[in-house]
């Protein structure tokens, strides 16, 4: 009887560990396929939750990144757009300075504004034009203008010296106030038109005191001529635009670093060491051929005794 125990224990203990071992193989063949070291006979939940809290962050960092990108294209169309208006001011100027003395006769200095008026219109068409996703960006003055531009760098997070509860305290919103104050068309700049000149010259030309008049400014105090007057302007709405895109620039840099240690954080948490599973595979598929070699020889073993048993008369 202690031989026929102690045979069927042996027998358990050999399906016992042969069992692990497949049960093993099958694990390690499912982390290789995936990639992942999570798995049916190893959920780990805890280094789980862990990484896909990772993951979360990252695809928020992911959406913030496209949304800083999208910006920093709004805000080049219109820094592209702008200057252009700035090179057809320039142009003017040119003009109305070659125009505003004697050493051309008024007919000549007529056939001047005529380029004057098309760069002065120009600017008007180009300004009321410039939109981005229907948005306009250089005509305060169009009834689709927003009061602000709103970007969003990360998810939301309270500011701790915040004094309300209102979009001010959000740290990852960037608002670009008084947006409606940025007119670029050539009666926002300043400019004045030549089209009542033009059409009252009636092959008379237009006179000195004529192109004088349209460079002087409205505020005479602090500019010498409307030219310096608008490319004033101009560089103040650059300024904003440049200011908001380099720190835009500087959001997406911190976030291309922040990605990075976060996916390193997840990798080490998530990802399979292929070379580690490899060799666990291996070490796995020789426990099972042996264990099936052992199981085997049991079986042939247990055969055998119950043969001779059988040949003596005890069977």
């Amino acid at each position: 009887m202690a031989f026929n125990i102690t045979d069927r224990n042996l027998q358990a203990m050999l399906e016992r560990n042969l069992a692990d071992a497949q049960r093993d193989t099958s694990g390690s063949l499912e982390r290789l396929s995936s990639g992942s070291v999570f798995s049916r006979g190893q959920p780990m939940p805890a280094e789980r939750a862990l990484a896909e809290g990772l993951e979360f962050k990252l695809r928020s960092l992911s959406a913030s990144k496209r949304g800083i990108n999208t910006a920093v294209n709004m805000l080049q169309t219109a820094e592209g757009s702008l200057a252009e208006i700035s090179n057809m001011v320039l142009r003017m100027k040119e003009i109305n300075t070659a125009a505003s003395n004697t050493t051309i006769s008024d007919n000549d200095r007529g056939f001047l504004f005529v380029e004057y008026q098309a760069l002065h219109d120009e600017v008007t068409r180009i300004a009321e034009t410039t939109e981005f996703n229907g948005v306009p960006l250089l005509n305060g003055n169009s009834s689709k203008s927003p009061e602000s531009l709103i970007f969003r760098v990360g998810d939301p997070f309270k500011s701790q010296s915040a004094e309300s509860d209102d979009d001010a305290g959000d740290l990852n919103l960037l608002k670009f106030d008084g947006f409606k104050q940025v007119v670029a068309t050539s009666d926002g700049l300043g400019l004045k038109s030549a089209k009542s000149l033009l059409t009252n010259a009636e092959g008379n030309g237009i006179t000195v005191d004529d192109a004088v008049e349209l460079m002087t400014p409205e505020d005479s105090d602090t500019f010498s001529n409307v030219y310096d007057q608008a490319l004033h302007t101009i560089s103040t709405h650059r300024a904003a635009f440049g200011a908001l895109q380099v720190r835009l620039d500087r959001a997406a840099d911190y976030i291309d670093v922040y990605q990075e240690n976060l996916t390193a954080a997840k990798s080490a948490i998530a990802d399979v060491d292929y070379a580690k599973e490899v060799s666990h595979l291996v070490q796995a598929r020789l426990r099972v051929q042996a264990g099936t070699a052992a199981l085997a020889q049991g079986n042939i073993n247990a055969h055998q005794a119950l043969s001779l048993l059988n040949s003596v008369g005890v069977g």
